[in-house]
């Protein structure tokens, strides 16, 4: 597992991390201009800190008081720019092989790459014959085949359009579910972030403000301020139980006698086998709250759990609740009073099965 140990400190930037940053993916989050882009520069070693020091697995790339400064090259560092700054001259296969052919990859094969991030059919394309999701494929697909030791993504998903951007999201669950290397993602979209992850790092004015699971910094009112008004998104994995072809519908488990959830997308006609891991997005909301099961509704995923904490976010509240797995629920002050609802409280999760967004 790859360890990131950094403590740096600049004008306007200064950020401490204590125990080991980066395992699986972190999504950093702040503000414009709140330093997350010079945190992956400095990192990767565009950017030299006025002090401080970052090591990787141990192996120390920047010291202030030892005069340490590995070299960017040298770093074994993957960034892959919002951009994605392909060679325009080359085709899609000669751009992934020159970060094969210049670092020689250990940790993935050029075949594996290809069939990971969906290529085959595009490697006798140019840049500017694909898609700009297609773009950012090849982007990754080129940086992993240097064999990094982490993947650094700044904005990738910011000149795509939503569509798309939500065809790039299983392609990094993917890389990070195969390749095993820890990814730190940079974005302005809160729902983009939570989409990847649940584990955020915060930065407002260039000073860290918070760096822990989402549902812990939901509790943080500094973290609150960060996300603003923000859409709220539930991220859970989930498995496949079963599906139903004709109807379009998939039942998911998510632990032995944990609640089932129904689905409804169109690669459940045919896409999803039983015991496949799947990720599922719905947003806070989205969820109603009742204090009874009913069977009166067309609703068909109610979930039974309670109520761990309640939180005021503006004019609203949060309600964070434990059912088996975290689901935060955005209800309104008046809901909470009619329904009597409170710290502790057993209630019911309501949300329709289309409301559901899955990754993939």
């Amino acid at each position: 597992m790859t360890e990131v140990d950094f403590l740096l400190k600049r004008k306007n930037f200064n950020v401490e991390v204590k125990e080991h940053f980066c395992k699986g993916i972190t999504g950093i989050f702040g503000p414009s201009g709140s330093g997350k882009t010079s945190l992956l520069h400095t990192i990767a070693g565009l950017e030299k800190p006025k002090e401080g020091k970052i090591s990787i697995n141990g192996r120390v790339l920047f010291d202030k008081n030892e005069g340490v400064n590995i070299p960017v090259e040298k770093r074994n560092i993957g960034y892959v720019f919002q951009e994605g700054r392909l060679f325009p001259h080359m085709t899609v296969e000669k751009n992934l092989l020159y970060g094969n052919k210049r670092f020689g990859s250990k940790k993935i094969s050029f075949e594996k790459v290809v069939e990971m991030l969906n290529l085959k059919h595009l490697l006798n394309s140019k840049p500017s014959q694909i898609s700009g999701g297609e773009r950012q494929r090849t982007a990754l697909g080129r940086t992993l085949l240097s064999s990094p030791d982490i993947l650094l993504l700044d904005e990738p998903f910011s000149a795509l359009d939503a569509k798309i951007r939500n065809q790039i999201i299983p392609f990094i669950l993917r890389i990070q579910e195969k390749v095993k290397i820890p990814i730190m993602v940079v974005s302005h979209d809160l729902t983009d972030l939570l989409k990847l992850t649940n584990k955020l790092f915060l930065i407002k004015n260039g000073q860290c403000v918070g760096h822990d699971k989402y549902y812990k910094l939901l509790k943080d009112q500094n973290a609150l301020e960060i996300f603003g008004s923000a859409p709220l998104v539930n991220s859970i994995t989930m498995n496949v139980l079963e599906t139903n072809p004709e109807t379009g519908l998939t039942l998911l488990g998510w632990k032995e006698s944990s609640p089932e959830v129904i689905i409804s997308c169109e690669k459940s006609r045919n896409g999803y086998k039983p015991g496949e891991e799947i990720k599922i997005f719905v947003d806070a909301a989205d969820i109603a709250i009742s204090l009874e099961k009913s069977s009166t509704i067309t609703i068909q995923n109610q979930v039974q759990g309670t109520i761990t904490d309640i939180i005021k976010r503006g004019s609203t509240l949060l309600c964070i609740v434990d059912a088996g797995f975290r689901l935060v629920v955005e209800v309104t002050s008046e809901s909470q009073n009619r329904l009597g609802i409170r710290q502790g409280s057993k209630i019911w999760c309501m949300f329709k099965s289309v409301s559901i967004d899955v990754a993939g």
